[in-house]
């Protein structure tokens, strides 16, 4: 929801309270000419109901809510609410206790100390209060609908990138340049290593598989995006002798993990896109590491000058990756590129409670 349109909701809510107040203080007299003739009394109701209003609504909306009922604490926010009511409650009649007796000691030149009955403090407590309380549960009620709003139009957003990168990953990695390259090596591995030709061929279905039903869940176990991985690397290394090329570590437990398909993919694709030189070892270096909290992607590759980009045609680009990451991981992720004439180097740092398998 844009921010415009949040503040004209509380701008309307404000109004509407101002006006409901005054009807009903219209309403306890005789006649509306009675009620508004005396003023200065409409006024100070009307401002002692707002200023009562207005600290209860945004002690829910603003601090209440996001901390307490936003994260399932149900009993801590029932039973903060309370005691921010009465706190509220409380302060509110001290405050117009203590202003009235200044106000009288002023205008008489007199020291005047406002004393009520308790028969009269409980009547104010109980009014205030219902005020406070009333403010305080629409206060919730209104966070709680942008909130939910702000969720829809999230998913919504996700829904249509998680499509946009669907069809640009299937335009990356299924491209009829690594299809024929791999099929055409795999042909010629039939008539010298027929096996290891049926391994591959084996890897390649497995894969075009993976991209094709896998990536439509919005999530999958670690363990088959890196097995993705080490296949889709076995068919890129096959057009090359030497095993050294690429360097592929990963520490760390897999299990029980889960990840949004494909996050790592397109830079593992640009890289092998830019590291020409298939003779030069470690060319291409990828590290993925797993502890208790984070999963730690790095991949370098080493280039030719001019030639560092992820943003041609065939790839994902960068803006629509971070775009996508910032939609599924918020600010919990840190995405850094480092550029050199020789190297292009991509650190990855995502969260790994946020898609943590429940133990059971």
């Amino acid at each position: 929801m844009r921010k415009s349109t949040v503040i004209l909701l509380h701008a309307g809510y404000w109004l509407l309270y101002a006006v409901v107040v005054s009807l009903l203080f219209a309403l306890s007299n005789e006649t509306p000419e009675l009620a508004f003739r005396d003023w200065e009394d409409w006024l100070t109701i009307l401002a002692i109901s707002l200023l009562t209003g207005l600290i209860s609504f945004y002690a829910f909306y603003s601090w209440l809510v996001p901390r307490y009922l936003t994260t399932q604490k149900i009993q801590k926010f029932i039973r903060w609410g309370l005691v921010v009511t009465i706190a509220i409650t409380g302060g509110i009649i001290a405050l117009v206790a203590v202003a009235l007796s200044v106000l009288l000691s002023v205008v008489f030149e007199n020291f005047f100390l406002i004393r009520l009955s308790v028969n009269d403090l409980q009547i104010l407590f109980i009014i205030l209060s219902l005020i406070a309380l009333v403010n305080g549960i629409l206060g919730t009620t209104i966070r709680g609908f942008i909130t939910w709003y702000a969720d829809i139009h999230v998913k919504e957003t996700l829904a249509n990138k998680t499509l946009r990168t669907e069809l640009a990953l299937l335009k990356a990695q299924i491209n009829p340049h690594f299809l024929f390259n791999t099929l055409n090596n795999i042909d010629i591995l039939i008539e010298h290593d027929a096996p290891r030709a049926s391994l591959y061929l084996n890897k390649l279905s497995d894969l075009l598989r993976f991209v094709l039903y896998e990536t439509q869940a919005d999530l999958i176990p670690l363990t088959q995006e890196l097995d993705y991985i080490r296949k889709y690397i076995d068919l890129q290394k096959i057009r090359t002798t030497n095993e050294r090329f690429v360097k592929l570590q990963i520490d760390g437990p897999t299990d029980d993990v889960l990840i949004a398909p494909m996050l790592f993919v397109p830079y593992l694709e640009n890289a092998f896109k830019y590291a020409t030189n298939k003779k030069v070892s470690d060319a291409i270096r990828i590290q993925i590491s797993i502890d208790g909290t984070q999963i730690r992607f790095q991949c370098v590759n080493v280039v030719d000058p001019g030639t560092t980009r992820l943003d041609t045609p065939g790839g994902l680009g960068n803006d629509l990756i971070r775009q996508r990451l910032s939609l599924l991981y918020q600010d919990r992720y840190t995405l850094t590129i480092q550029t050199t004439e020789n190297e292009y180097r991509v650190n990855l740092l995502l969260p790994v409670k946020a898609h943590e398998l429940s133990a059971h």
